[in-house]
């Protein structure tokens, strides 16, 4: 059964160094040298430092000259020079198919919602294969910028997130670590309030799941698990009641 959750992988990147390797090197252990490595725990910096990664995986933190001597013969040794090495960076909340349009000030006092629209109908009107390329790309920006896990939450169309994030984790393109959430599930009064209803209707069906009733919200946390979701995502406003919330959540547990 589809087991939803939350889990962070410890990643390191390079500050200085933008020096990136493939996600499986034909050799299985790495040894990464690099002049500092940063401790988020304590904020002391090891210097000089080194990472041991086996089969994909940091097995070890030291002293350059202690992890070469005890590193396997035909060790991948990669010298970042004077880099400094940091935990992966975590975006606990990111729109990674969305090209976020923001209209001058008083362009937005002209409209109910002036700051989302322009941004939720460019997104409808591009092809999905075009948005599928734009999330790609702004995946690989994000891991060169140092964030190695992000939880993408809706706006991605019915499966862009999840597409991307299986394409990701088999190698086919570079990018963090994704938890995708699908098409947010919401009540019909966000969102799209004043827009044309033949645009509010292609919005909706393509973006969210709508809650009316505690069965539909039971029944759209269904269709998001049949896409392979990570976790739910539902917007709270004044218009969910809570039976409704409580029936989301429970049919979530209940699937884990």
């Amino acid at each position: 059964m589809q087991k939803l959750g939350i889990s962070f992988v410890l990643g390191l990147v390079a500050v200085v160094s933008a020096a990136q390797t493939p996600a499986q090197s034909a050799v299985p252990v790495t040894l990464i040298k690099a002049g500092g490595l940063l401790d988020p725990r304590t904020g002391n910096i090891l210097a000089p430092a080194a990472v041991l990664i086996e089969k994909g995986e940091i097995k070890e933190v030291g002293s350059p000259s202690q992890l070469q001597a005890a590193a396997p013969a035909g060790v991948k040794i990669i010298d970042l020079g004077s880099a400094t090495l940091l935990p992966g960076l975590i975006d606990g909340h990111t729109h990674l198919f969305m090209d976020i349009v923001i209209l001058p000030e008083v362009e937005q006092d002209r409209h109910s919602n002036g700051l989302y629209a322009p941004a939720q109908l460019l997104a409808i009107v591009e092809s999905p294969s075009k948005r599928t390329l734009l999330g790609a790309q702004m995946a690989r920006e994000d891991l060169e910028s140092g964030i190695t896990t992000v939880r993408n939450l809706g706006h991605s169309g019915i499966d862009g997130d999840t597409e991307l994030r299986d394409a990701i984790n088999a190698g086919r393109v570079p990018g963090p670590r994704i938890l995708a959430s699908a098409r947010k599930l919401i009540t019909r009064g966000e969102y799209v309030q004043n827009l044309n209803p033949a645009l509010a209707e292609s919005i909706l069906q393509q973006e969210f799941l709508l809650i009316d009733g505690p069965e539909s919200a039971r029944q759209a946390v269904r269709q998001n698990v049949f896409q392979n979701v990570d976790v739910i995502k539902v917007s709270a406003d004044e218009n969910l009641t809570v039976p409704e919330l409580a029936a989301a959540i429970e049919e979530a547990h209940a699937i884990t």
